[in-house]
């Protein structure tokens, strides 16, 4: 390839020539006929400047040429060492083929794709590569060979040797080339492997088919937005939300005139709950969490109550929250849980109404299992109990005291007999008795059986049984001996009357006077005797007022006086200043005094002492007026005890045995109690209780013998 001077080669030659022509102009202007060597000279130099410098130009040219083309050569070395690093670095695949659709070039890409060497691929014909590929690629290429315009393959499903048996998706963009004369040279394919975006996009759809299915299954409806700045904007929601409200998911689709959420979303919230919910919804910070109860004003205007659980997550680039919401409905659940709390407080006050009507029976009951097991006992049992709580306890070992340690045979029975067994039980110590009543119950349709004991204390029904058979027999005996007193009194007069006759009539005799005396100690004996059995009889009335007992006492003391002096016997009272007043008889309580003391003389030894004292007692919950009369004789005997007050009983030669039976039906009279006991210290002692007018009435007596 030949070049053309360039300008300033033509320059430097055209400056050459001017030169030249000047020289040769000088020469011939200066020669002359004698001397012609100017003209000589001039000619040579222009004739080998002719000849010159053509040359030299041309060998400039060349050289320049000659650099040029290396250049030229190493440039397209290095374009093409670019292509190829370009070709083999590059992860889409390319290949070249010929006007027949051969192999020319393949990339290692479209290589390793293919899973053949790019050897392989020189030269062939594109099915015979790969067939079923080739087969597919052909039309293609041929297609794309006829037109300037690329071919496209959005989606190329193959199967390559480098993934057999395995599906693979490329993405086929295929183009013309020409050549510098407008020939066409082939085609070129860039394919690229699709595959695992392909995958990934299968999955996302599965998942989003999935995710579209668990959302509709769940009975709970979601939504969410984009938080900033305190304004929630973005909302979006799952279509959930028409079941639960029955607004339909359409009307939160549009946002509200100022971006925000949709204006039904805080409006079918309920009034008295809109202004919380949206400051805990609004408020939420990042990553914070919110939890909150409220209502819903659905579309056919019921009231649905809901919990919404809102969780927001951390800032992104643009400073927003992305806020998320489940919204479940609760309404059952919350309206069982007023049910349950209105159950709740029925059982609870049915409980403490039967606890209070349980506590409130005032006998002692008891609950127990079939193996005898205290369940449930009521505040009259634990009082019997003390301060131990048995429940929990078998009776047989938590029964230590009366009634309950006779309760074991009686429960063994009642597990023999599923029936009713009712025994009576009696505490010869504390001479209480109790009416044990025991029932077996099954429960209606289950195994849990169970025994209810009541212990009904009937001490005092039996002392009203006992008193009445006792009132009545002596108010049938004080008809016969208030008769026969009445009878007896006038032969008495009599005989009195004939003693004191013989003895004036026959004076002082000494032969008569034993016989007198006997007589007149016999009448007074009987007289005594007529009049014990008149008090006896005598029907219960008198003058009744509330005083002092103390006054009593001290009539009674007075009139003992003389008696204590003749049997030597010392009478030491020890009274209280200030007694509460009793409502009393004074003049049959005074007889009670009298009848005590004197009995505690007879019974004193000469040189004892009997001390009387009063006192104040609290008692039963009551207060009593309490006098003591303590003798210094032998006491009672033990087996006498029982029969004290029985009338006629006595141990003393010459008494009645009608004294103390005159005192407890006196005291009984009052509605007090007689006591009696032998004092650790010697002697008996008697204590007589009357209730004080301060405190209500008497409904349980005090029991009228000591232990």
């Amino acid at each position: 390839m030949h070049e053309f001077p360039s300008r300033s080669q033509m320059l430097l030659a055209a400056f050459t020539a001017a030169a030249l022509a000047a020289l040769i102009e000088w020469a011939w202007t200066s020669a002359d006929a004698a001397n012609p060597l100017p003209r000589i000279l001039a000619t040579s130099a222009l004739v080998l400047t002719c000849a010159g410098v053509p040359a030299l130009l041309l060998a400039h040219a060349r050289e320049r040429t000659r650099r040029e083309r290396d250049a030229a050569l190493r440039s397209a070395g290095d374009s093409s060492a670019l292509r190829d690093a370009l070709m083999d670095v590059t992860p889409v695949g390319f290949a070249f083929f010929d006007r027949n659709l051969r192999y020319i070039h393949v990339n290692p890409a479209l290589a390793a794709m293919n899973g053949l060497p790019a050897g392989g691929h020189l030269g062939r014909h594109v099915t015979e590569v790969m067939p079923e590929l080739g087969r597919l690629l052909a039309p293609r290429l041929e297609r794309a060979l006829g037109t300037d315009a690329p071919v496209q393959d959005t989606c190329l499903e193959v199967e390559t040797p480098a993934a057999p048996g395995e599906p693979r998706f490329w993405f086929g963009s295929y183009s013309r080339v020409r050549g510098a004369g407008g020939e066409v040279l082939g085609v070129i394919a860039s394919l690229s492997e699709l595959t695992e975006r392909m995958r990934a996009e299968q999955s996302l759809q599965e998942h989003e088919g999935r995710l579209d299915v668990l959302t509709r299954s769940l009975p709970d409806y979601l939504w969410g937005g984009k938080l900033r700045d305190g304004r929630l904007r973005d909302f979006y929601c799952t279509p959930v939300i028409e079941r639960t409200t029955g607004y339909p998911a359409s009307a939160f689709v549009e946002p509200s005139p100022g971006g925000g959420p949709p204006r039904l979303w805080a409006e079918m919230i309920h009034p008295e709950d809109r202004a919380r919910y949206r400051t805990r919804i609004e408020s939420l910070a990042a990553g914070a969490e919110v939890e909150l109860e409220h209502r819903l004003i659905c579309a056919d205007g019921r009231v649905r109550w809901v919990r919404s659980r809102a969780a927001a997550s951390a800032r992104d680039a643009q400073g927003e929250l992305h806020v998320g919401c489940v919204v479940t409905d609760i309404t059952d659940r919350y309206l069982a849980d007023e049910l349950r709390q209105r159950l709740h407080d029925s059982f609870r006050r049915s409980a403490q109404e039967w606890t209070r009507t349980f506590d409130a029976v005032a006998a002692p009951l008891l609950v127990l299992g079939a193996d005898g097991v205290i369940h449930r006992l009521n505040a009259p049992a634990c009082a019997l109990f003390g301060d131990l709580d048995p429940s929990g306890q078998p009776l047989s070992t938590a029964a230590s005291m009366p009634p309950w340690s006779s309760t074991p045979p009686l429960i063994d029975e009642l597990r023999r007999t599923h029936g009713t067994i009712t025994r009576e039980v009696t505490d010869p110590l504390s001479r209480r008795t109790w009416e044990l009543s025991a029932a077996w119950v099954d429960e209606a349709g289950g195994d849990d059986s169970r025994i209810i004991l009541v212990a009904t204390e009937v001490t005092r029904l039996l002392e009203l049984q006992a008193s009445l058979r006792r009132s009545e027999t002596m108010a049938v005996m004080g008809a016969i001996v208030a008769g026969v007193a009445h009878e007896v009194r006038n032969p008495l007069f009599s005989i009195s009357a004939v003693v004191d006759a013989v003895e004036a009539t026959v004076g002082q005799r000494a032969d008569l006077a034993p016989y007198m005396d006997v007589l007149r100690g016999e009448v007074r004996r009987l007289n005594h005797l007529t009049q014990e059995l008149f008090e006896y009889g005598r029907p219960t009335r008198g003058e009744w007022v509330e005083g002092p007992v103390r006054p009593v006492v001290e009539e009674a003391l007075a009139a003992c006086a003389l008696t204590g002096e003749q049997a030597r016997v010392a009478v030491t009272p020890l009274l209280t200043e200030v007694l509460p007043p009793v409502r009393m008889d004074s003049r049959r309580l005074f007889h009670v005094f009298r009848n005590v003391l004197e009995n505690a003389v007879q019974h004193s030894p000469a040189g004892a002492t009997v001390r009387v004292a009063t006192a104040v007692l609290q008692e039963e919950g009551r207060a009593w007026v309490r006098c003591t009369v303590r003798d210094g004789g032998p006491g009672f005997r033990e087996e006498d005890l029982p029969h004290v007050f029985e009338p006629f009983f006595s141990k003393r030669r010459g008494g009645t045995g009608l004294g103390l039976s005159i005192v407890q039906r006196i005291l009984e009279e009052h509605q007090g109690a007689i006591r009696l006991r032998n004092h650790p210290e010697g002697g008996a002692e008697v204590t007589l209780l009357l209730p004080a007018v301060s405190s209500p009435p008497a409904t349980v007596p005090l029991d009228s013998l000591a232990s």
